[in-house]
């Protein structure tokens, strides 16, 4: 006996396009990187920061918003090291600020260079 080539008016051919499609969609919407161990290193030291806990008490979300990548400079010395510069949306208790982190490509550790209200 065959396999019906129409299911519910929808064609095999179609239903293998579609879950095809859908699948591809999903892959490409799921955003892999946020689960980085770079991403949880940036945030166990947003956790330990005095100053953030200051101001939104016990950390209860930390959400990357944006992060910019700047490639070595070229100016006079020619040695101008790059930086990545990180911004998250820290939400706590008592409040919410946003964090901008800043690492120097070569350089060990971190460096707060903003903490702001929202």
């Amino acid at each position: 006996m065959p396999l019906p080539s129409n299911v519910l008016g929808v064609t095999v051919k179609q239903l293998v396009v579609l879950v095809t499609v859908g699948c591809v969609a999903a892959y490409l919407f799921s955003n892999t990187d946020d689960n980085t161990p770079q991403k949880h290193a940036l945030e166990a030291f947003i956790r330990s920061q005095e100053q953030v806990a200051e101001q939104v008490g016990t950390v209860l979300d930390i959400a990357l918003v944006r992060e910019v990548v700047a490639h070595p400079g070229y100016g006079t010395t020619g040695n101008t090291p790059g930086y990545t510069r990180s911004m998250f949306a820290v939400e706590g208790e008592k409040g919410r600020v946003l964090v901008t982190l800043k690492q120097v490509e070569g350089e060990q550790g971190v460096e707060v260079t903003q903490i702001s209200r929202q």
